[in-house]
């Protein structure tokens, strides 16, 4: 009777080792299925989150900010981005002052200071004018707010030499030099090719510009039929960074930066 007992007990022990193992094997698989659900439906908003542009993305071992694409919002939304926020259309000129919210970083690159987000386009450019057997060479970049002032100043008092009055002097100065703030040379995106030179529109260096300079994004800024409209001479050697697909446009409609920022202007309404 004895023994039958302790067989009783062994087998009730046996089955309840079975009993707990089986439990345990059902808790441990419904967390795993759980943690996986959870990772999955974390992994998924992480994926959103990433393509919404709502987190940093790692890359290479860094982290990347965020960035906001708000102009690509807008557009999905059936807005367009304001031209005003397109960096390469900043318009200075006589009668607009550079915008406080203007921002540019001036490199010393070619000899002279320009801002970094044109360097490539002009070497680009100076590279296959090389090529072409044509010489570039930058005059003149970027210009401080002094550095204008002294430009200005000093044509002033050219033209009072003349015998010019103050105020004819201050006139006159101002068509072909800005007064600070009011110059393209102040934003760092203008240079001046191959010198000062009235006779630079004649020369095979000019020509070349005339065709090419737009496949790099720039064009010749103050032309001879817009001077009404710019109120700046006509100036051969001075060439604006506009980006190309601008640069292409203007040149194919004939139109100076302040006829093609109001044509866009304009053409924005319309469409809204």
């Amino acid at each position: 009777m004895y023994q039958e007992k302790n067989k009783v007990k062994t087998v009730l022990s046996s089955f309840a080792m079975v009993v707990i193992e089986l439990f345990l094997m059902a808790a441990t698989t419904a967390v795993f299925v759980m943690g996986f659900n959870h990772l999955d439906t974390k992994l998924a908003k992480v994926s959103a989150q990433k393509s919404s542009g709502e987190i940093s993305v790692v890359k290479d071992g860094g982290v990347a900010p965020a960035v906001q694409a708000s102009a690509s919002k807008a557009e999905g939304l059936g807005e367009k981005p304001s031209q005003s926020d397109d960096w390469k259309l900043t318009l200075v000129n006589f009668d607009n002052k550079m915008p406080d919210s203007f921002t540019h970083t001036i490199v010393h690159q070619f000899n002279v200071d320009i801002d970094s987000r044109i360097v490539t386009p002009y070497q680009q450019m100076h590279d296959a004018a090389a090529k072409d057997k044509i010489r570039l060479w930058i005059s003149s970049g970027y210009r401080s707010d002094e550095k204008q002032e002294k430009l200005f100043t000093d044509e002033i008092q050219a033209f009072k030499k003349t015998g010019l009055s103050d105020d004819d002097a201050v006139s006159k100065a101002g068509k072909s030099v800005a007064r600070p703030g009011y110059s393209e040379h102040n934003t760092g995106l203008a240079i001046d090719i191959n010198g000062v030179l009235e006779s630079f529109d004649g020369s095979d260096a000019f020509k070349w510009m005339q065709q090419h300079a737009q496949d790099y994004g720039f064009v010749l800024r103050y032309q001879k039929d817009k001077q009404e409209i710019t109120k700046i001479k006509y100036e051969p050697w001075h060439f604006r960074y506009v980006g190309i697909e601008n640069a292409k446009k203007m040149n194919e409609m004939h139109l100076c930066l302040e006829e093609y920022v109001d044509y866009l202007k304009k053409n924005r309404t319309a469409s809204n």
